[in-house]
């Protein structure tokens, strides 16, 4: 994305269908002046309706501005597996929270109640990402938000996230306001091992909801 491009995305998965979005390659935040890019997706889940959306790392380079802004709506029933993958930017050209800014805000909506609010402006200039590579020096970074009615209580599923720790690989899960709803966490200094372990949780996510794995072909 460019300095000045906006996307609206708006997506409607309606009872009984299934939809699962994903993206060939990553998404790059170019060098810009001034301005920034902004990306907008609405997400509405019927009642036995499911959406999966899988993308590649978003790789804010150097003197970039991105602004995510995010809504999810889920029916009860609906099922859901959204994947954000945010990359520091391009490590191996030396671009290491380089970018100027990168903001995101998400509202994940269950049943018409509020299970989710999330947001954070990162500025490396400014510090405000220290948290985020206390753990390593070049952490890459997913955000999965899960709901499936069978998640309820399923705990072999998040005994599995748990046991995927390693020293350079932190997953986690915490439970949302919602009980079907869930945030599981991934922090790795090797995209290919975090890569790794979101594959594994697709897995055992798919499984634990009673659906067939969707083969994403990439």
């Amino acid at each position: 994305m460019l300095e000045g491009d906006e996307v609206d995305l708006d997506v409607s998965v309606q009872e009984n269908a299934s939809l699962v979005l994903s993206n060939p390659t990553a998404l790059r935040i170019h060098k810009m002046d001034t301005g920034k890019a902004v990306w907008n997706q609405s997400f509405k889940i019927a009642r036995h309706g499911f959406l999966e959306t899988h993308p590649e790392w978003i790789i804010p380079q150097a003197h970039s501005r991105f602004e995510q802004r995010t809504r999810i709506d889920i029916e009860s029933g609906g099922t859901l597996f959204f994947i954000e993958a945010l990359a520091p930017g391009r490590v191996a050209s030396g671009e290491v929270f380089s970018f100027d800014c990168f903001r995101n805000r998400l509202e994940l909506r269950y049943d018409e109640k509020l299970t989710a609010l999330e947001q954070g402006s990162l500025r490396p200039e400014h510090g405000s990402h220290s948290g985020w590579k206390l753990s390593f020096r070049h952490p890459f970074a997913y955000s999965i938000y899960a709901s499936a009615p069978d998640l309820k209580q399923h705990d072999e599923f998040f005994q599995f996230i748990h046991g995927l720790n390693t020293p350079h690989l932190l997953c986690g899960s915490s439970q949302l306001a919602n009980r079907p709803c869930w945030n599981i966490k991934i922090l790795s200094d090797d995209p290919v091992k975090a890569k790794a372990a979101l594959a594994a949780i697709r897995e055992k996510f798919y499984d634990a909801a009673g659906l067939p794995t969707v083969d994403l072909r990439k």
